[in-house]
């Protein structure tokens, strides 16, 4: 655990260039301010729309969203990942590999994993063209630049990229704000846990330049035992606005050097104290576990937006994005056979031998470009109809290859020899329209259509087995349709129907031939929900109902080319209803709080398990059994007390300016609730992820002086009655009649007769805290 005094260390170690940055934009600028000047300059609320969010929705749409602006991020953000800033959105479920929400972490909504949920920076897509996944690891702290985040569940409304099956996750990076600024935070917490984070801007300079630049790096030597992370990122951008058109552009670029975590605790440690945070990454060395069993990955983002007032209520969007990704992951592989490798045999100077000992590196090699445009025509007519004309090119070339960088003898291959290679070229393009009507007062519509085109280019088995070029050709067409009513005062009724489509990944491709390879998905949404509010309150309720047709899942079963690989299920299903609810109990108290209650259900399953004694596989079918990683329940509520809050002003005499100091103390509580959660597609309580409670406690202090200075101070204690639970893991089942693994395999277990199962644990850390000062002029 880091002392305070370590805290304080950090902050006085940095002072010097706290003080270059927060006092260089003022130094700088200062002469070319007016105060006699009536030119107005711009607020940062109006400059944030010099991108055209098309992917974003709006107040009155009948899509279920969740909003978190920059002051909402300030108060509750330390250097955990964004998928922890979010666990306050409804069906939200979040995990961490490392326990304690820094280095690899992920989300589930409404259940769906990280695949099925679309995420874009500015609307540009962000989810891995390939996998489909989106690894929050590669672009660190990049909560700090948000101005928003905007979460939508279910289907959501027509964006760019992956298709959205559980939720869509919109990252606003696009505000500017109007005077120079600086902020340096320091953060430590529990774990060797570190964030140090410089940022600064100039604000628009004459009316129309404004750029800004954040550098971070957060360390953590995470619970998990050798789950630490060195995470470095850093965001630069430039903006021109004017009367009629505005340019601005990001880069963003970050670099996670991870030590793997991803296997999960085996599951006879789950109950012993001491093996808790047992880690077998690495411990196929023989002496002590490898020192380099690590992710290393670095991914760039450059973003270039233009907008462009065409003539009134006519605007054109434009944008260009390029991603570059290079990396590995490295582990060290004993007793490995030569064929495994592409070799015909291990063989050194003086003899002849069948396994050695190595250290292999897997890469990946990528490129990811592409430009996205959006036409807003807002006519002023009496239906006050808006017109909003879409879409996006992207081209990904990946390129994944291994390479044996040292073995046991190495004088048995080549030096860095690739033992094998396998490039693939996707390209997707979508065209949507969107219309929105308000036919009445208190009515509106609107109306989204969608086409998206998928190409993709891969290594894979043809029908004879042979690894050669193959190509899959995909056309979706995605409607969606909604309304929103106003039918008494403060009551208002939302309706939302829409269909998605959404392609097989990689390995759905790549481990599987024409014959086997799987179907895409298909998913109809339907939404209907009520709002109503009152002085100081207000709630909602929204029912969803989430059909599939043809949902890939895991079901055990080995295909053409002796690879598990996801099959299509024809009937599954997720229906729910959301509840939300907030209210300001006197002067000094707020609440809020959310509740999820759904069933997610296979109509029928069929598993297939293998028999190891004779390499078979035997079929068992389920019916109407739960869907994977899918809680019947989630809840969380928070109550926000304020303790302290003063806020004076005075005026000189004789003069425009004005002396404020406020100071806010304020103190939350908030506790989350997760249900029953099963590993696999069987609803066997014997491979399920018990259900789990814990809370938080935060402590936020923020102080605005006389001179423009500005201190926040975040104080948490997460997980505050050290609840012992896990959030995430995995499961395989088998039968064997002749050899129990258990006494030499600690991941098996048995669950009846001959029939066992293996299974891995993600455990969460225990109590554990954190704290943040952030500095800035």
């Amino acid at each position: 655990m880091l002392s305070f005094r370590y805290f304080v260390a950090a902050l006085l170690r940095n002072y010097a260039v706290v003080c270059v940055l927060l006092a260089l934009p003022s130094l700088v600028f200062s002469q070319k301010t007016d105060t006699t000047s009536n030119v107005q300059r711009p607020t940062s609320n109006v400059l944030q729309t010099v991108v055209i969010q098309a992917t974003r929705v709006s107040a009155n749409s009948p899509i279920p969203y969740t909003n978190f602006s920059a002051e909402k991020i300030a108060q509750q953000y330390h250097a955990q990942d964004v998928p922890y800033l979010l666990t306050g959105v409804p069906s939200l479920v979040e995990t961490s590999d490392a326990g304690a929400g820094v280095g690899y972490t992920g989300l589930r909504i409404r259940g769906s994993d990280p695949t099925r949920v679309n995420v874009t920076l500015n609307g540009v897509p962000l989810n891995d063209a390939e996998s489909q996944g989106l690894f929050w690891v590669d672009l660190p702290d990049l909560a700090a630049s948000a101005a928003e985040i905007q979460v939508q569940r279910g289907v959501g409304t027509s964006t760019n990229g992956a298709g959205a099956f559980g939720a869509t996750v919109n990252v606003d990076l696009s505000k500017v704000e109007s005077g120079p600024f600086a902020m340096l935070t320091n953060s430590v917490g529990s774990f060797g846990t570190r964030k140090h984070s410089a940022y600064l801007g100039t604000g628009l300079i004459n009316n129309r330049l404004a750029f800004s630049g954040r550098i971070s790096q957060i360390v953590s030597d995470g619970y998990v035992d050798r789950a630490s992370a060195d995470l470095n990122s850093l965001h630069l951008t430039g903006t021109y606005i004017d009367d009629r058109q505005s340019v601005q552009a990001h880069l963003l670029s970050g670099h996670e050097r991870t030590y793997q975590a991803w296997y999960g605790l085996p599951a006879q440690y789950l109950d012993r104290p001491d093996l808790r945070t047992y880690n077998p990454a690495g411990a196929e060395r023989a002496d002590v576990p490898h020192p380099d069993e690590v992710d290393d990955y670095t991914q760039r983002h450059f973003l270039l937006h233009y907008k462009r007032l065409i003539f009134k209520n006519l605007n054109l969007q434009l944008n260009g994005h390029y991603t570059r990704g290079l990396g590995f992951y490295e582990q060290y592989k004993a007793d490995e056979s030569a064929a495994d490798y592409g070799l015909l045999g291990w063989s050194g100077s003086d003899s002849a031998f069948t396994e050695n000992d190595l250290v292999r590196r897997r890469w990946l090699d990528n490129h990811f470009y592409g430009s996205t445009f959006a036409l807003r025509w807002s006519p002023e007519t009496r239906w006050s109809p808006v017109f909003l004309l879409g879409g996006a090119v992207s081209r990904y070339e990946g390129q994944h290859f291994g390479e044996i960088i040292w073995a046991e003898r190495s004088e048995a291959f080549a030096k860095d020899h690739r033992y094998y290679e396998n490039d693939a070229t996707k390209r997707d393009a979508n065209l949507f329209l969107k219309a929105e009507i308000t036919p009445r007062r208190g009515l509106s519509a609107f109306a989204d259509v969608q086409v998206r085109n998928v190409a993709y280019q891969f290594l894979g088995f043809n029908n004879n087995l042979e690894n050669v070029g193959q190509t899959a050709n995909l056309l979706f067409f995605n409607p969606k349709l909604g309304a929103s009513w106003l039918f008494a005062q403060k009551w208002t009724a939302n309706a939302f129907v829409g269909i998605a489509h959404r392609e097989p990944n990689r390995d759905d491709y790549t481990q599987s031939t024409p014959a086997s390879r799987p179907r895409s998905e298909q998913m109809l949404d339907v939404e209907t929900g009520l709002k109503t509010s009152g002085e100081g309150w207000q709630a909602s309720a929204n029912f969803f109902w989430m059909q599939y047709r043809d949902q890939l899942v895991l079901d055990g079963r080995i295909n053409d080319v002796g690879a598990y690989i996801r099959t299509n299920v024809p009937d599954s299903r997720r229906m729910g209803l959301e509840l939300e609810a907030s209210a300001s109990l006197g002067r000094y108290l707020t609440v809020t709080g959310n509740a999820t209650f759904s069933q997610n259900k296979i109509r029928e399953f069929r598993e297939f398990v293998d028999v190891w004694d004779d390499g078979s596989q035997k079929q068992v079918t389920h019916r109407n059994t739960d869907l994977a990683f899918s809680p019947n329940t989630t809840a969380r509520a928070e109550a926000t007390l304020q303790l302290f809050k003063r806020s004076t002003s005075s005026s000189i005499l004789n003069s425009q300016f004005s002396i404020t100091n406020s100071q806010l103390l304020s103190l939350s509580l908030s506790g989350k609730y997760v249900g029953q959660q099963y590993l696999d597609n069987t609803s066997n309580d014997l491979t399920a992820l018990p259900d789990y409670f814990f809370s938080d406690l935060r402590l936020n202090y923020d102080w605005a002086n006389a001179k423009g200075q500005k201190i926040g101070l975040i104080l948490s204690v997460n997980n505050l009655f050290d609840a012992r639970y896990a959030a995430n893991g995995w499961a395989y089942r088998y039968v064997s009649a002749g050899y129990d693994a258990r006494p030499y395999d600690p991941y098996t277990r048995l669950e009846s007769g001959t029939t066992y199962h293996q299974a891995g644990f993600f455990p969460q850390a225990g109590r554990h805290w954190m704290a943040t000062l952030r500095i800035g002029f």
